[in-house]
């Protein structure tokens, strides 16, 4: 029998906002244009070789594509870090808050990486209380310990012990225990919006799939009868509500809600998946990303259908509880490596993962059940280790998801340089952010440009928020001395023009690029720093672990 397909990716940051035209850049210097217009930027000019002049043309060039492409349309915060020296080579509000957003995911995976290691693995056990027939089992446990990653493959293989050990039948119930984690199932301020949306997931030590669901939506056999729905991965869990008719003239107009099933006695929940409207004959189809309501019984119910396809009965339903001292392991399942899964989490900007990865750190930092408070304790630890002091910005999640975090430019590329400077995690971190004009969020954007594949970044999208902070390198001539690449924060809040902010951001990427392509140590060194510059040096975390950690014991 074949393993059931894997999931699809899972949902990643939440829907870009903001529009505009962007052009190539035009000779001249107009006004700033207004929300819409083509944004014509003066051409680069090659950079002196001198040191010192070349720092202050990097400012001045800076300086000039604030005004022609943002002006004061927009708050903005730039520094500009030479992680070398330690010295800020631009700052812009670099010492003012800002929402970052999903740069806040910088500072889950750094503070996770340094914590916890690069070679953590989540794992997920596999229980069961035996019978007296060897063929048979009282009870099966499934207990988690925060994987972000499981999915119903990995379900599937865990059951293929069963199979191999003769096990034809379980007497009793399927349970989840997910104490690993405390009940709280949504991050802090998630409350801001009451979205189904796949990216607004909820958490729990024992997920599957992301906890989303695909639902793909396609025209009927013909005019007047109900559209196909397909859930992708399937499960029992779901009950699906089609309201679809399809049509023959007009145009498709679909809605689709998840909604938890009311009136369902405890332990016995579902997610509803409401699908409502028109579709049209011809149409390729539609597609939505739902949350699930319950993280825990929708991996009961998964696991419930996966043994009926291995031919073992089951005589109970899925439940919850915790496994016994009696029951006996029979199988593990052990994610990818932590250096493995940060990739996921800012190349894509997973919401989900980082959430899950900031409530394991609270778990092994400060014992079980693992909660956002004593992650986010966690990372308050390691950012002071960094000089970045508590009180001096404002952490809710691991996400960076609505109106919670605040963080200034400089502290960002305090967090860079110290990252990269630690050479236990440093290749992990900046292999985890995005290539511009090659893959993540920034794959589409700087290509043809002296940017494109030289610049490693994190971006942040949220209404009127528009940010991008990570790593600037340059080709090297034949001969030229290996040196450190610069750390950037370019923050934009309060604009009303996404495609001006992004064009500002890449724009500066270029003058980054063009400023670390000139060879070093020609000259004198850059200026001192501006005052609100991070320190000089970074800090070291709390050390790692010695030996490969495996949450969770035997």
């Amino acid at each position: 029998m074949a393993a059931p397909v894997a999931p699809a990716p899972a949902p990643a940051a939440a829907p870009a906002s903001g529009t505009g035209t962007t052009a190539a850049a035009t000779e001249g210097e107009p006004a700033a244009p207004e929300k819409g217009a083509p944004i014509a930027v003066p051409p680069i000019t090659p950079p002196p070789a001198d040191a010192v002049q070349r720092v202050r043309w990097l400012g001045e060039r800076i300086d000039q594509l604030l005004q022609v492409i943002i002006g004061d349309r927009a708050r903005v915060g730039v520094a500009v870090l030479d992680i070398d020296g330690g010295r800020l080579l631009y700052g812009r509000n670099d010492s003012t808050p800002f929402n970052i957003a999903s740069n806040v995911k910088l500072f889950t995976t750094a503070s996770a990486l340094a914590l916890l290691g690069p070679e953590y693995r989540f794992k997920t056990a596999l229980y069961g209380e035996r019978d007296r027939d060897r063929t048979e089992y009282k009870s099966l446990y499934l207990r988690g310990f925060g994987d972000p990653t499981l999915s119903t493959e990995d379900l599937w293989r865990l059951t293929s012990e069963l199979s191999a050990r003769g096990i034809k039948k379980v007497k009793g119930d399927i349970y989840i225990d997910d104490t690993f984690f405390d009940e709280q199932r949504v991050a802090p301020a998630f409350e801001q919006k009451n979205e189904d949306k796949g990216f607004r997931a909820p958490q729990g030590a024992v997920s599957l799939n992301y906890n989303a669901i695909g639902v793909h939506v396609y025209p009927g056999p013909g005019e007047g009868q109900p559209a196909r729905v397909i859930l992708d991965p399937q499960s029992p869990y779901f009950v699906v509500s089609n309201e679809t008719r399809t049509v023959a003239s007009g145009r498709t107009s679909l809605s689709v809600d998840s909604q938890e099933e009311k009136d369902a006695a405890p332990g016995h929940e579902h997610t509803l998946i409401r699908v409502r409207g028109t579709i049209k004959l011809g149409d390729t189809g539609q597609d939505f990303s739902k949350r699930v309501a319950h993280p825990d019984l929708y991996t009961a119910w998964t696991l419930f259908e996966l043994l009926g396809r291995r031919g073992i009965q089951v005589g109970g339903k899925p439940s919850r509880g915790s496994a016994p001292q009696t029951a006996v392991l029979l199988d593990s399942h052990y994610s990818q490596p932590l250096g493995v899964l940060a990739r996921d989490i800012n190349k894509r900007s997973n919401n989900f993962m980082a959430e899950m990865v900031l409530k394991s750190l609270g778990a092994d930092s400060s014992g079980r059940p693992g909660s956002w408070q004593k992650g986010l304790q966690a990372v308050s630890r390691y950012l002071e280790s960094l000089g970045i002091l508590p009180g001096k910005y404002q952490m809710q999640n691991g996400s960076g998801l609505y109106d919670s975090n605040r963080f200034t430019p400089a502290q960002v590329v305090t967090l860079l340089r110290a990252a990269y400077r630690d050479f236990r995690i440093s290749a992990d971190f900046v292999a985890s952010l995005a290539l511009a004009g090659a893959d993540g969020t920034i794959f589409h954007r700087m290509s043809g440009s002296i940017a494109e594949r030289y610049i490693r970044a994190k971006t942040g999208t949220l209404n009127g928020v528009s940010c991008l902070s990570g790593y600037a390198g340059a080709p090297l001539s034949p001969g030229t001395a290996i040196r450190a690449p610069l750390a950037f924060s370019v923050l934009v809040n309060d604009h009303e023009d996404g495609a001006a902010a992004k064009r500002l951001q890449d724009t500066i990427m270029e003058a980054l690029v063009a400023y670390q392509s000139v060879p070093a140590g020609l000259t004198a060194a850059p200026p001192p720093p501006s005052p609100g510059s991070p320190a000089g040096s970074a800090g070291q975390p709390a050390s790692l672990p010695t030996a490969v950690k495996q949450v969770g014991g035997r």
